[in-house]
C-alpha cells in the first residue's frame, strides 16, 4: 500500500501541479491578451499621434511658407516706404520751388497790374487828348490856327538855337552843314 499511497501522492502532486500550471497558464494567457489589447491600443494611439505629428509638420511648413511670404512682403513694403520717403522729400523740394516761383509770379503779376493800370490811364489821357484835338481841329479855321502856331514855335526854336549856340564853325554848302576850320595867322609886316 505504500506504493499505492506514493502513487496517489504522486498523482495528487501531479494533479496539483497540472492544476497549478493550468491556472498559471490561464492567468498568463489573460495577461497576454491584456498586453495584446494594450499593444493594440498603444499602436492605435501611435497611429493617431503619428497622424497628428504629420498634421503638425504640415502646419509648421505652412507657417514657414507664410513667414517667408510675410518677410518678403515686409521687405517689399520697406522698399516701398523708402521710395515713398524719397518721393515725399522730392515733392517737398518741388513744392518749395513752386511756391518760390508762385511768389515771383505774384510779384511780377502785381508789377504788370500796376503797369497795366498806368498804360490804361495813359491810353485814356491820349484818347481824351485825341478827342480834344479832333474837336479842335475839326474845323478849318482851328486847323489853320494850329498850323500857324506850330510854324511860329518852330521859328522861335531855330532862332533860340542860333542865338545860344551859333553855327559853331558850320557852313551850309549845297544844303548840307559842313564844318570848316578857320585859322588866322598874323600878317607878316615889312620892316
Amino acid at each position: 500500500m505504500h506504493k499505492e499511497r506514493v502513487k496517489n501522492i504522486a498523482l495528487n502532486l501531479l494533479l496539483s501541479i497540472t492544476a497549478f500550471s493550468m491556472a498559471r497558464y490561464v492567468s498568463e494567457l489573460k495577461a497576454k491578451y491584456r498586453l495584446a489589447d494594450s499593444l493594440a491600443q498603444a499602436q492605435g494611439e501611435i497611429a493617431i499621434l503619428t497622424q497628428e505629428k504629420q498634421n503638425l509638420l504640415q502646419e509648421i511648413e505652412k507657417e514657414k511658407g507664410l513667414k517667408e511670404q510675410l518677410a518678403l512682403k515686409n521687405a517689399n513694403l520697406k522698399a516701398y516706404l523708402k521710395a515713398s520717403k524719397k518721393r515725399i522729400a522730392r515733392l517737398f523740394i518741388d513744392n518749395s520751388i513752386i511756391q518760390n516761383d508762385l511768389e515771383d509770379a505774384s510779384t511780377r503779376f502785381s508789377i504788370l497790374k500796376v503797369e497795366n493800370s498806368a498804360i490804361i490811364d495813359s491810353r485814356k489821357r491820349i484818347y481824351l487828348e485825341n478827342e480834344e484835338l479832333k474837336a479842335k481841329l475839326g474845323s478849318v479855321v482851328e486847323l489853320k490856327k494850329a498850323i500857324r502856331e506850330l510854324k511860329a514855335r518852330k521859328k522861335k526854336r531855330k532862332a533860340a538855337a542860333l542865338k545860344t549856340e551859333g553855327n559853331q564853325g558850320y557852313l551850309i554848302k549845297e544844303g548840307q552843314p559842313t564844318k570848316i576850320k578857320i585859322e588866322v595867322f598874323p600878317a607878316q609886316t615889312k620892316e
